[in-house]
């Protein structure tokens, strides 16, 4: 499975824990360890609050049957709504109908991220609750978008935006959310690979994506990704 799907999973504590409010202000971030499978049950345990002055934070691990951890990081709840960062350096720029070829090590930091610009349908929505198994009823009687779903897509217009060597494989991603997507609202992604490396053999690039609906910021991402292999 991919890791967004397992970010997906673990993103239930945090909404289990905060409801609508961690749709709103809140944050997550997981690391992949492990491969995880279709029909592995996963068990995601999660720490007690930390006393941070900016947002309220518990740890997370999540388990497979036999005990071995697939991943880690935290979900954080802010008290208050998190002031939006300045993007007016981000342009928005519409993806070109063949994506730029790199090769391994190509990467730079700055390259800009392309976007598809969409409007997500009310069946768009529905598909991604079922693609997450999602049964939450506050996703289907509130009518807001899955925090997976959005990560997906951002994660979609930044792998979109180059033809890369190699399928592209998520390693850790992070999120702060700004507010609430519902459907028919018009989807963008502005952002940049912020940093490109080479480590034991693979090639890995760190990329910041900057999520709006319909021109108004509603997450920002932090993502690691693998693009390639020595």
């Amino acid at each position: 499975m991919p890791g967004a799907f397992v970010y997906g999973h673990i993103s239930r504590v945090a909404i289990e824990a905060w409801g609508q409010a961690w749709a709103e202000r809140g944050g997550m971030s997981a690391r992949f360890r492990r491969p995880v499978y279709n029909g592995d049950v996963l068990t995601i345990k999660a720490g007690e609050l930390t006393d941070d002055p900016q947002m309220r934070r518990a740890e997370i691990r999540a388990v497979n049957e036999e005990g071995e951890e697939v991943a880690s990081g935290w979900v954080g709840l802010r008290d208050a709504q998190p002031v939006a960062p300045d993007i007016s350096g981000f342009a928005i720029l519409p993806r070109p109908e063949t994506p730029p070829r790199v090769a391994a090590g190509a990467l730079r930091p700055g390259m800009p991220v392309t976007t598809a610009d969409r409007v997500l349908t009310e069946t768009d929505f529905r598909k991604s609750l079922s693609a997450f198994s999602e049964r939450h009823p506050l996703y289907s009687n509130s009518g807001f978008v899955h925090s997976g779903c959005l990560m997906r897509l951002a994660m979609g217009d930044t792998n979109n935006s180059f033809a890369f060597p190699a399928p592209v494989v998520l390693t850790s991603a992070e999120a702060q959310h700004f507010g609430l997507v519902r459907p028919g609202q018009r989807l963008t992604t502005a952002g940049r690979i912020t940093d490109a490396s080479l480590r034991k053999g693979k090639y890995y690039f760190e990329s910041e994506e900057f999520m709006m609906a319909d021109g108004v910021l509603v997450a920002r991402f932090l993502r690691t990704s693998i693009y390639a292999y020595a």
